[in-house]
């Protein structure tokens, strides 16, 4: 199961490890606390992997499946050829959707191998100033956007997450811009879904790391203690910039793109979305099904 922050809203997200770690290097990614010494890591035990996960998969139902949690999930697949065996493994369970989530636009692999509909590359977007200045070593706006339109063509659906969100500077109009980039090229009916958190990060990150972002403002705003472990922004203000994105996708999806709210608690998704949904409503809705 996915480590959800305690109180959130569930979207009943799994988790499938091959790795740990990431070549990229994000200014905000959690792994810089969590696991500050352990290095990129790929698991060789891929046959313990493939029965574990079809002794999984008998078991259950619609849900959605990824393995881009502790690692990018398609940053290295030239070299392990990730994309092709995971292919093969959700193949005969089409209740299964498996997530690949990237900063990358590297999926020449995954379309090489005849992926199944099952499987949803999926990219984690900012606006190129954030991109360019927060996350080193990934793929440009522009190269992720033409990767998923190939995926696109190659006959799959993707997703896309806008998370973390940096309110910062003209944010609006930045997000604004990428949405509107995402919809000249991507049509509304083949995002599967879309998700939007907001900067997150532990007390203590700040303590292991305030040095080195020194001159990031990004990291310096209007950002408390929520009460959950975490530090965020201001509520007010996040949630109206929740409102603010989510209704651009809607608007610029004509209403045909679901988008849930990532790692927020009840109060926040019904302030936002109008509606509190349980995990088996968000994995039947994000999983397309009835």
């Amino acid at each position: 199961e996915c480590p959800c922050t305690p109180g959130a809203v569930s979207c009943g997200y799994k988790i499938f490890t091959l790795g740990f770690n990431c070549p990229f290097r994000c200014s905000y990614c959690f792994l810089r606390f969590y696991a500050p010494e352990v290095p990129l890591t790929l698991y060789a035990n891929l046959g313990q992997a493939r029965e574990e996960f079809l002794s999984a998969a008998k078991t259950l139902g619609p849900c959605r499946v990824g393995t881009g949690e502790f690692a990018d999930s398609l940053a290295l697949d030239h070299l392990t050829g990730h994309s092709a065996f995971l292919s093969e493994l959700v193949r005969p369970f089409p209740h299964i959707l498996l997530e690949l989530k990237t900063k990358s636009a590297n999926v020449e692999g995954l379309l090489r191998c005849g992926p199944p509909p099952n499987i949803v590359p999926a990219w984690s977007l900012n606006p190129p100033a954030m991109v360019e200045g927060e996350e080193a070593l990934t793929a440009t706006l522009g190269e992720r956007l033409l990767a998923a339109k190939s995926s696109v063509g190659a006959g799959l659906r993707v997703a896309f997450h806008f998370d973390p969100v940096f309110i910062h500077g003209d944010w609006e109009n930045q997000y604004a811009g990428v949405v509107d980039a995402v919809f000249s090229m991507i049509p509304a009916r083949k995002i599967a879904w879309w998700s939007i958190g907001s900067l997150r990060f532990p007390r203590k990150f700040l303590d292991a790391h305030g040095r080195a972002l020194r001159g990031r403002s990004v990291f310096f705003g209007e950002i408390v203690d929520a009460g959950d472990g975490k530090m965020r922004y201001f509520w007010p203000l996040r949630k109206e910039a929740y409102r603010r994105i989510a209704a651009k996708i809607k608007e610029a999806g004509g209403g045909q793109v679901p988008v849930y709210l990532c790692m927020e608690p009840p109060a926040m998704a019904r302030a936002v979305l109008g509606g509190e949904l349980s995990t088996p409503e968000v994995e039947r809705s994000l999983c397309g099904l009835e």
